[in-house]
């Protein structure tokens, strides 16, 4: 099996790539490489913004993972229009060209910061949405309680 994972060389590509390489899997990594590139040799390396992709570059695939986006509710609170880019737009604009290409699943990677902070509790993907931080999915802030 194929994977494209956009965002592959950051903290969780790092530690998820090798697992995957460990099963048999071909990866191929898309990234601006701000963190550095500690990706195994055997990974295609694509050195690319997700905005500059065509639909040649995903095409083949068996499935996109988007590991892209900005991390952390400070970037979020200094640049919503940042944020609404790296994290909404983005991964949209990658799940489209995956779709066009023929990519049979798509996989947006989330973060807490979907589910808001708690304390001693435990929030999985059944979870209600309820980020503290400005948001560009319109439906997630209204979900807030």
């Amino acid at each position: 099996m194929k994977i494209l994972i956009a965002g592959g060389a950051g903290y969780i590509g790092s530690v998820l790539i090798p697992k995957l390489l460990e099963r048999g899997y071909e990866v191929s990594v898309i990234d601006l490489f701000w963190f550095g590139n500690h990706l195994p040799r055997e990974v295609r390396i694509v050195h690319k913004d997700i905005f500059d992709l065509q639909s040649d570059d995903v095409r083949g695939f068996d499935q996109a993972i988007f590991l892209a986006g900005l991390s952390n509710d400070p970037m979020a609170e200094f640049s919503p229009s940042k944020n609404f880019i790296f994290n909404a737009a983005a991964p949209a604009f990658l799940a489209y060209l995956a779709k066009g290409a023929g990519v049979k699943r798509f996989i947006y990677a989330g973060s807490c910061s979907v589910y808001g902070y708690t304390v001693n509790e435990l929030y999985d993907r059944r979870s209600p949405p309820s980020p503290t931080i400005p948001t560009a999915f319109p439906s997630c802030r209204a979900s807030r309680g």
